[in-house]
């Protein structure tokens, strides 16, 4: 609790006023740093636990924060900030938080959800990341979360080197020859992925605001009231 008192009951008026002039950007300042915290510790730790973290930019891809607008703040007194995909649509109150690039991590959500998740066209290629053949290392672009061009299944099927095994009718996979006697696996087609729910952020972020919060808030409030100018 912060308190700040005077002697002089119109210098108490004036500092009341500028403390509560002060609580819309306080309240957003201190909102979003505790969602950014929370992402950068307990989401970041939980996200780690569940899939193999390979690029951190595509955690933050995924994990995107739109910080709460203040002057959303001061018009409606709600102030809302979002843990958010980079390629979703803007959310009403904040600011940031989205991406101009081509990305796609809408895949994501059905490891939160759980369901499935079927081909655009014939089946649908899932890149490999263990079996009982070599993997071919399949890595996505650190700046849109993307498979490289190279590495897409689109690019390796129709190569020389490359061939299906396993049936018309059911899974197959994309074998790619990398040497004379080396042979890796590099993706599965299937008419369609289930994905169990497996990650669940949600009560993880609520947890980690909720405690963070009031010092937050309490933060940003005395660092505003540190650099306003009081009108005496």
């Amino acid at each position: 609790m912060i308190s700040i008192k005077a002697e002089d009951k119109k210098l108490q008026k004036k500092i009341d006023a500028l403390v509560f002039k002060q609580i819309p950007f306080a309240v957003s300042q201190g909102l979003s740093n505790a969602v950014q915290k929370t992402r950068d510790n307990e989401l970041k730790h939980a996200y780690s636990g569940t899939f193999d973290k390979r690029n951190e930019q595509f955690f933050k891809l995924t994990h995107s924060v739109a910080r709460a607008s203040i002057s959303h703040t001061k018009r409606t007194g709600v102030a809302i900030a979002a843990i958010k995909r980079a390629d979703a649509p803007k959310v009403n109150g904040t600011v940031g938080g989205t991406t101009r690039r081509k990305v796609d991590t809408s895949f994501m959500e059905k490891h939160v959800t759980g369901g499935t998740r079927k081909a655009l066209r014939t089946k649908k290629a899932i890149p490999l990341t263990q079996g009982r053949s070599p993997v071919l290392p399949i890595k996505r672009s650190p700046k849109t979360g993307k498979v490289s061009k190279a590495k897409q299944a689109k690019t390796l099927y129709p190569q020389d080197r490359t061939y299906m095994m396993g049936s018309k009718g059911g899974n197959s996979i994309l074998m790619v020859r990398t040497g004379k006697k080396t042979v890796k696996a590099a993706y599965v087609f299937a008419n369609s992925v289930t994905n169990t729910a497996k990650y669940n952020p949600t009560n993880m972020v609520l947890r980690g605001v909720t405690r963070r919060m009031k010092t937050e808030t309490q933060a940003a409030l005395v660092s505003a009231l540190r650099t306003s100018r009081l009108m005496i």
